[in-house]
């Protein structure tokens, strides 16, 4: 049983694990910075201080003697940090039954955005507020205009437990727009459309779409990246990468999607945290949480270098029947799953060649890779592929080059996936010569090269 498994099998797991509860609403943090219509943004201290006041305010006083204007700037506030009223629950509750008893409108409507906003299921605070705000809503003087008792009870706003799931089922159940759909439940601003509610909605549709078979998932992952990449942004949610990495990819461990499907959701997670071969930052916490996504896409990546070095090659050479007696061989580990990583280095003729293909195509992974350094009878027609298999390090050169094989306790090993943006060489041929272990490709050197793998590793395809 994988990670993201045992986690979706515990109440809350997923979500605790995944994601760190915290109050920090955006759309509060706007509200906030606009105060009083100075159009000057308040700092940290300057909430704290609103806040202390308004505490002290309450407690020798009451919340009764708030003006309008304290009543809703202490509304908009809430939840906010650094010291939310929604933490002292007496504090809390005066406050809320001032708005209840006064009718303020503006100061309901203010609870109502913060609740939306700083959303977080398993919250204390948020849970009390969604049972006031819902004990509000049943006796609330509502405006023939107003949309809300609708959108409340339609989509189970002000029950925690159940909003999130309602949210997403008709995000994902619908061909419309996601941002008129939005405005239909009522997440009608920008700070709604990214804040608690709306990111605790996609959380949602992500595990639901991890679980799911990989022939019944296309779809549903066209229309969550559509969701993930809301006005143009590389993931409208960043703290559920995790998850949404998961959901891109857990479905297809055992298999692969159609080639543009299959694009379309490597292009997705590398345009939010970088190809996981270079760029391991963001990568790093897939890797932890859910492994199985990670290495998913690692194999295709892995996969991916491995063909392109023999069809760039291939357009080099006029020994055809050479390189297909190479890539069959390859291609045995690969099919087997035993190279665990793969990258491929290029002189300025394969370089050429893979950027012309990456135009050609559109596909921005065919320009991921490592350049080679002239020298050593090297010419720009040479290339590398080097690969992991096991604690070994491979490297296979192109034309008359020989296989060269690192075992893991060898001094020096060259290391895989180094790239640069400029036109500088990421590797020296020496570097990729002249392995503890090597031989040409003459003879039975299929052999050598299966007996080496063998015994230092114990893997055969």
């Amino acid at each position: 049983m994988t990670h993201l498994k045992r986690a979706i099998g515990e109440e809350r797991g997923l979500l605790f694990k995944l994601k760190v509860p915290a109050i920090a609403p955006s759309a509060l943090t706007r509200a906030v910075e606009s105060m009083s219509g100075s159009g000057s943004n308040r700092n940290t201290e300057e909430i704290a201080a609103l806040q202390r006041r308004l505490f002290q305010t309450i407690r020798s006083s009451g919340a009764e003697t708030l003006s309008r204007r304290d009543l809703r700037e202490g509304c908009k506030v809430f939840l906010m940090p650094p010291t939310p009223l929604a933490k002292d629950r007496q504090i809390a509750d005066s406050l809320i039954d001032v708005v209840s008893l006064h009718g303020r409108r503006g100061a309901f409507f203010a609870l109502l955005d913060t609740y939306l906003d700083g959303f977080h299921s398993n919250c204390p605070e948020i849970q009390h507020l969604a049972k006031r705000l819902s004990q509000l809503a049943t006796v609330w003087p509502w405006r023939d205009a107003d949309k809300w008792p609708q959108r409340i009870r339609s989509y189970a706003l002000l029950d925690p437990t159940e909003a999130p799931e309602r949210i997403s089922s008709t995000i994902m159940g619908s061909d419309e727009g996601i941002k008129p759909i939005m405005d239909t439940i009522g997440l009608t601003t920008k700070g709604r459309q990214l804040g608690g509610l709306s990111e605790a909605s996609f959380m949602r549709a992500c595990r639901e779409i991890s679980i799911k078979a990989s022939g019944s998932v296309i779809q549903k992952q066209q229309r969550l990246i559509d969701w993930a990449i809301l006005d143009g942004a590389k993931l409208a949610y960043p703290t559920c990468w995790p998850l949404f990495a998961a959901a891109l990819f857990i479905p297809w461990r055992g298999s692969e999607p159609s080639g543009p499907h299959k694009n379309r959701l490597i292009e997705t997670a590398i345009e939010f945290a970088g190809d996981p071969r270079i760029n391991t930052a963001k990568w790093t916490k897939v890797k932890d949480a859910v492994p199985d996504a990670y290495n998913t896409l690692l194999r295709w990546l892995t996969k991916a270098s491995v063909d392109q070095f023999f069809d760039i090659v291939t357009r080099s050479t006029d020994r055809l029947d050479m390189w297909k007696e190479r890539r069959r061989f390859w291609t045995r580990y690969l099919d087997a799953n035993l190279i665990q990583a793969a990258w491929v280095v290029f002189g300025d003729r394969g370089a050429s060649l893979a950027r012309q293909a990456a135009h050609n195509t559109g596909d921005k992974g065919l320009v991921k890779f490592g350049r080679l350094g002239s020298g050593g009878s090297r010419t720009p027609e040479h290339a590398a592929l080097m690969m992991r298999i096991g604690d070994l390090t491979i490297v296979d050169w192109s034309h008359n080059g020989r296989w060269n094989i690192w075992p893991k306790e060898a001094k020096k090993h060259p290391d895989l996936f180094r790239h640069n943006a400029g036109f500088r060489a990421d590797y020296q041929p020496h570097e990729l010569m002249n392995a503890p272990k090597y031989g040409s490709h003459v003879g039975n050197w299929q052999y050598k090269v299966d007996e080496i793998i063998r015994y230092e590793t114990g893997l055969r395809p």
